[in-house]
């Protein structure tokens, strides 16, 4: 299954590019390049951000197996946010808080060009179920974490004759940082997300698929 990453205008799922990593593509920015830091400790910015979804995007989470660790938690809320800003139709609530959950680099190239978006228009709705298939570490500073998200019945507002999805089982990875923020502490935060990741199908592919048979 293929799911657009920010985009300016969000495309039909039919025609989304399933390229792997976030999708800069060739889009032209919005004038309006970044929004002033907003005046949130980290605490402040979490306890804003819908980790169970919301009432259009509601998500119910399957961590059996795997402990909520730092890691873990922080991919969880970089999910969590991805599909927040895309059944929102104004960004400018959703995008400020990108700033606590992606890297500074991440933020800047993918979220703040958006952050004044107020009218977006087709977003995204339908229960997701997401299960965390792994964790591969990558030293002390850096980890990968993986998720089986079923998207069957996830949809644009738009799609009048919506049926359930045949191909919903989607692997989607965030590779993560432990950085310092500004706030002088260091922070687990997404640095890179890749959506329908094919690397890691062989190892997870055939799991995800069995799992993602759920119903509303």
């Amino acid at each position: 299954m293929c799911t657009a990453a920010i985009v300016a205008v969000i495309v039909g799922l039919g025609t989304a590019a399933c390229t792997g990593d976030d999708p800069s593509g060739d889009r032209a920015a919005p004038s309006s390049s970044s929004a002033a830091a907003p005046s949130l400790t980290f605490d402040e910015a979490y306890r804003k951000l819908p980790m169970d979804g919301t009432e259009d995007v509601p998500i119910t989470w399957d961590l059996a197996g795997v402990p909520d660790t730092d890691e873990v938690l922080a991919a969880r809320r970089g999910l969590a946010f991805m599909y927040w800003e895309r059944q929102a139709t104004d960004w400018t609530q959703v995008i400020p808080i990108g700033r606590f959950v992606f890297t500074e680099a991440y933020y800047e190239k993918f979220l703040a060009p958006f952050a004044m978006s107020s009218v977006v228009e087709d977003p995204l709705i339908g229960p997701i179920w997401v299960k965390v298939m792994g964790v591969e570490p990558a030293g002390a500073d850096q980890a990968t974490v993986t998720f089986c998200t079923d998207l069957g019945y996830w949809h644009h507002v738009e799609e009048k004759n919506f049926t359930v999805r045949q191909d919903r089982a989607n692997l989607e990875s965030y590779v993560l940082k432990n950085v310092e923020s500004g706030d002088g502490e260091h922070h687990w935060l997404t640095d890179r997300l890749i959506d329908n990741d094919g690397s890691r199908m062989a190892k997870y592919g055939p799991e995800c698929t069995k799992w993602s048979q759920h119903r509303p």
